[in-house]
Formats: C-alpha cells, sequence, structure tokens
C-alpha cells in the first residue's frame, strides 16, 4: 500500500513538468538539443587555427575551448577571424574558437632563469640559461662562450615574460 502512494505523486510530477515543458517552449519542434544549438563549441573550428599558443584562454569543460591570445603581426591563413589586439593596435589576435588542446607553447624554450626583456607590452625576451640542450623549439642553438659544452638558444621571443625553471627558494639558496 506504501509503495502506491509514492508512485502516484510521481506520475502526477512527471506529467505536470512535461506540461510545464510544453507550455514554456509552445511547440515541440522548437526544443533543440545542444548539439543542434549555434552555441560555442559549435561554432569553434574543427582544426586547431593555431600552430602554437603561449597565451591560451580555455573553458574548464571536458573538451576545453580555446581561443589563442597571441598578439602576432599577421594571423595565420587558417585563422577565420583576425582582430587588431586591444594591447598594441599593430599586432593581431586570432578570434578563433577550437575544441580540444591549444597544442605546443611558441617560445623557444619551456622556461628561463636568466631571461632579458624590453619594457615593451608584451616584452620582446631572450634566454641566457646555458644547458645541456636546446628545446626543440629553438631555431639558433650555439655553444656557450664561457663554457663550450652547454648550449645557449639564441632566439628571441615576443610575448608574455617566460617562467622560472628553478624555484626562488632553490636559486637564493634555501631549501
Amino acid at each position: 500500500m506504501g509503495m502506491k502512494r509514492c508512485i502516484v505523486p510521481t506520475i502526477l510530477l512527471m506529467l505536470a513538468l512535461q506540461s510545464a515543458a510544453l507550455l514554456v517552449a509552445g511547440d515541440v519542434g522548437a526544443i533543440l538539443l545542444p548539439s543542434q544549438g549555434q552555441d560555442e563549441a559549435a561554432m569553434a573550428a574543427k582544426k586547431r587555427p593555431w600552430k602554437c599558443c603561449d597565451q591560451a584562454v580555455c573553458t574548464r569543460s571536458i573538451p576545453p575551448i580555446c581561443r589563442c591570445m597571441d598578439q602576432v603581426f599577421e594571423c595565420p591563413s587558417t585563422c577565420k577571424a583576425c582582430g587588431p589586439s586591444v594591447g598594441d593596435p599593430s599586432r593581431r589576435v586570432c578570434q578563433d574558437q577550437y575544441v580540444g588542446d591549444p597544442g605546443p607553447i611558441c617560445r623557444p624554450w619551456e622556461c628561463c632563469d636568466s631571461p632579458t626583456c624590453t619594457k615593451s607590452n608584451p616584452p620582446t625576451c631572450r634566454c641566457g640559461d646555458e644547458v645541456d640542450k636546446c628545446a626543440p623549439t629553438c631555431k639558433t642553438c650555439l655553444p656557450s662562450r664561457p663554457r663550450p659544452s652547454r648550449r645557449v638558444c639564441l632566439d628571441s621571443y615576443f610575448g608574455p615574460f617566460p617562467p622560472a625553471c628553478t624555484p626562488k627558494a632553490v636559486a637564493a639558496g634555501g631549501n
């Protein structure tokens, strides 16, 4: 007897919700699935419009929806919507969105403990770190003058200040 009391209100609730949905939608044909709408994911590019990206802005969804905010002189030909940069109108930013991984970084190095950067915004930087082997993205890798067994990447990079390789406590001689 107790089970019948639970089923009847549940059925009535389901019918009421279905009726309310029809009243709100007006027409059953007006209800669209998310895949049928013009949401961000549907408008995003099928193929990543940039080769690499240092300033990716992505949603926290799975998969993420990403935009590359790198300021460049010329957008790649795969970019459908290229607009002027807000910070520097002489630079361009690809406005396209992409669903998935934003891709590899463009910097010629992953990190740098000895950067030399201009005071422009964003800066142009070089890294003076001496390493065993340059990153694959480095185009000009030469032996270090003081220690020829070590290598230095001479590439310059226009973009955000590179992250440090060594934590500050270790670099300062701390624990």
